[in-house]
């Protein structure tokens, strides 16, 4: 039988995302937001208002998890195998890149960093990588329930969820409202950016795989209502920050329920997106990898050091606008370049481990032949 073309619509989607989340680490990290709202009202609200359409996609990777995840069979090894590759990855970018700042500035090296290095998982290097390793480790007691579920008492399941990590928490960030709701000491979203945050996630996406119908693979088309609704919550966000001030602290939370549903919108959209593609595969395989070497602390401050977007002058001129499309591009190609690279070299100090694996296991009779 012929080998089934792994569809390429989510992976793009995947690609799409992750370069969203470096153009908010460009806004918040690389000045953006300061700057051209220094600049002026027009400039600040125009950077924001794209801000505004780039606040999924931390729920997205983690709905895409849920989405492709809930129908495993339950098998606790392949999820360590699979936790592994991802804790493998961590270690190595958090004590390579470590040893690299460390040698260029041994100022930095005391004990709490040299621990830090090691400890990448526990020392929250990276907050979105270890929420992801626990939900990854927690996924097939989570498939297994959620799969006997009927949709019924899913959509019941997931509506105590949503309402404990979503609703609640975003009403307990509104000002005023927060003077009456809160969720002190019952749970900490922190913008959902949480565990919980990322269990909820990882509910919706499996609720969308197994109780969203989908069309049969040759019968799929691109159905733009989902991308219509994405923009029509995206721009609802952004108008209930400008119209009530009240509501900013709650704008744009990966647990609002508003982007929630960008989210779920955006991932119905491009499961449809029928094609397949090696190049968009291979490139979306690396996007943990991208997340983890921007992202790294030491990389992070030198990285919008050099690419801010703080020179006044910059907001002159519409030409600030391709100069941050650019940049953000330009450390998403070469990070990925570097992921690419690492996996190259992991895959062959596997295959060598493997081999050797294979030429120990040979019995003396065998080797006589």
């Amino acid at each position: 039988m012929s080998k089934t073309k792994r569809q390429s619509g989510i992976e793009l989607l995947r690609i799409i995302v992750m370069i969203q989340i470096i153009f908010l680490h460009a806004y918040q990290y690389g000045l953006l937001h300061n700057a051209s709202k220094a600049a002026g009202d027009i400039d600040g609200t125009l950077v924001t208002f794209i801000w505004s359409f780039c606040r999924a996609p931390v729920d997205v990777f983690i709905m895409i998890s849920g989405y492709f995840m809930i129908t495993s069979q339950f098998d606790i090894k392949k999820t360590i195998r699979r936790s592994g590759k991802i804790y493998g990855a961590m270690i190595f970018y958090s004590i390579v890149l470590s040893i690299i700042f460390f040698i260029s500035d041994p100022s930095l090296i005391n004990i709490n960093s040299v621990i830090s290095a090691f400890t990448p998982l526990m020392s929250r290097t990276w907050y979105f990588l270890s929420n992801y390793l626990i939900i990854l480790l927690l996924s097939p007691f989570l498939n297994k329930m959620l799969a006997s579920l009927s949709k019924k008492h899913y959509l019941y399941f997931m509506g105590i969820v949503f309402v404990v990590v979503s609703l609640w928490s975003t009403l307990a960030e509104i000002d005023g409202v927060s003077n009456v709701i809160s969720v002190n000491k019952v749970l900490d979203p922190y913008m959902g950016k949480s565990l919980g945050g990322f269990l909820l996630m990882y509910i919706i996406g499996g609720y969308l795989r197994l109780f969203v119908k989908q069309q049969p693979l040759e019968k799929r088309k691109l159905n733009f209502k989902y991308l219509g609704i994405f923009a029509a919550l995206c721009v609802s966000d952004f108008v209930l920050a400008s119209v009530f001030p009240q509501y900013k602290p709650a704008f744009g939370m990966f647990n609002n329920p508003l982007v929630l549903a960008e989210s779920a919108m955006l991932i119905l959209f491009f499961r449809d997106f029928n094609f397949s593609s090696k190049f968009v595969n291979t490139v979306a395989g690396t996007t943990l990898g991208v997340y983890a070497i921007h992202e790294n602390p030491y990389v992070r401050d030198c990285l919008w050091h050099v690419a801010n977007f703080s020179n006044k002058h910059l907001y002159d001129t519409l030409i600030y606008i391709p100069i941050v499309i650019i940049t953000v591009i330009l450390i998403f190609a070469g990070c990925s370049i570097i992921e690419l690279l690492r996996l190259k070299l992991f895959e062959f100090v596997g295959n060598k481990i493997n081999a050797r694996k294979t030429v120990t296991s040979v019995t003396p009779n065998q080797k006589a032949k």
